[in-house]
């Protein structure tokens, strides 16, 4: 994938670039992970498994691409504090923070628990409170970098039986708008992409009875990511991107 800009010359569209996947180890996290780094990007990774980290970079090298990786638990700061400490010493800077890591609940109110509302709320939007507070003094050192924040379309517009992944996800689509008029003048874009249903395991392992032709890959939320990528620091989204399947009806998921 080759970029020609106004000298004439060509090269990797992400060259030179420095981006961090959190919740990279699998899903909608490994593909934005594998699309960056096949678009000439160095990558790190971050998630809970090393694992999945592993697979994921030898899976990115096979491609031409290069990865690090570094186990990352969101609900425990200090593991946030040690990857930018890390990605401090390496490079100095972060230009693309794509904050994945996610948990999901499916439960009515009465059968949500304290400890899931608290895991929901700590993995989902907590943690990316963290990530970005954490790697804040890195975007900033850019001087033209994007975070992406993965919501929901459920954040959005709700749903029965997911009120505590809802509510965490429009936390974090709240906690985009606010970080996007507070960070743009410092050339710091902040974009919320709130996918429908996306082909991954934690859809899977939700609702296994849905109907495939709802979801939509994770490359195409990956494709995504890299276009706001490339869209260039002077131009943005006004609002949250929503990707979804043609003919996506929420009341067809079954959550039961």
């Amino acid at each position: 994938m080759t970029r020609s800009d106004s000298a004439g010359t060509s090269g990797p569209l992400l060259a030179g670039q420095v981006a961090a996947v959190i919740g990279g180890g699998r899903g909608i996290g490994r593909a934005t992970a594998l699309r960056l780094a096949s678009a000439g990007a160095s990558v790190v990774v971050a998630a809970r498994s090393l694992s999945e980290l592993e697979a994921v970079a030898v899976e990115a090298s096979a491609r031409g691409g290069h990865i690090t990786t570094q186990v990352v638990d969101v609900t425990q700061s200090a593991t946030v504090r040690a990857l930018a400490d890390g990605l401090r010493g390496t490079h100095g800077r972060l230009d693309i923070l794509v904050n994945c890591a996610g948990v999901a609940l499916i439960a009515p109110l009465a059968a949500t628990s304290e400890a899931d509302w608290d895991l929901v709320m700590d993995t989902n939007l907590k943690g990316t409170y963290l990530c970005v507070h954490a790697l804040l003094d890195l975007l900033r050192a850019s001087g033209k970098a994007l975070v992406v924040n993965i919501a929901s379309k459920v954040g959005l517009t709700g749903h029965a039986q997911v009120s505590a992944y809802a509510a965490a996800k429009a936390g974090v689509i709240g906690l985009s708008r606010a970080l996007a008029q507070e960070l743009g003048h410092e050339s710091i874009r902040v974009v919320a992409l709130c996918p429908g249903p996306v082909d991954t395991p934690m859809r899977w392992a939700a609702t296994p009875q849905m109907n495939p032709k709802l979801t939509v890959p994770a490359e195409t939320i990956a494709d995504a990511i890299l276009f706001l990528a490339t869209m260039g620091e002077h131009v943005t989204l006004g609002a949250e991107l929503v990707v979804e399947a043609v003919g996506y009806d929420p009341s067809s998921v079954p959550l039961d």
